[in-house]
């Protein structure tokens, strides 16, 4: 009668263990997708001068010769947030790029990001290359057209000011 009984109560674990993993299951398949990770690049714009947003655009791999086939002229580029085109940031604002993350057993870079602000009033534009690798973030930058500005990029740190 117990060996009978001891049966009865394995046969009932058994089911309840079978039970659970149905729910569990069925619960994540009735679940929302989860939230891609990006990198927050934070741009902090420290000049007198007010920024416009003129272009967010794909980097250029680099691995293409001009007389050879490219597989992939480009890196990939996507957003989880990031401001429009056309957007000002004003003195001692504060913009965030978030540039999707992904990984690789490869490693390299992931995505990339090529960006372009004006400094309204003037000829002058400042460009952010930025960049997520499956390990680290890195960025640089660089002003065009005028001395009396200048920028830093340092990870995912993104800053513009007057010159010294």
């Amino acid at each position: 009668m117990d060996e009978a009984r001891s049966r009865k109560t394995k046969r009932r674990g058994a089911m309840a263990a079978g039970l659970l993993v149905a729910l569990a299951a069925l619960g994540l398949l009735s679940a929302g997708p989860a939230s891609a990770a990006s990198r927050g690049f934070s741009l902090h714009n420290v000049s007198h001068a007010d920024l416009k947003l003129e272009a967010v655009k794909p980097v250029p791999t680099g691995l293409c010769s001009p007389n050879t086939h490219c597989v992939k002229p480009y890196y990939p580029m996507a957003f989880e947030g990031r401001p429009n085109v056309g957007d000002e940031i004003e003195s001692s604002a504060w913009e965030i790029f978030e540039l999707k993350y992904g990984f690789s057993p490869l490693g390299g870079i992931q995505y990339a990001a090529d960006i372009v602000y004006g400094v309204v009033g003037t000829d002058a534009t400042v460009e952010y290359k930025i960049y997520v690798w499956s390990t680290a973030n890195t960025s640089e930058c660089k002003v065009h057209g005028s001395s009396k500005y200048d920028c830093t990029a340092t990870d995912t740190r993104l800053k513009f000011m007057d010159e010294r």
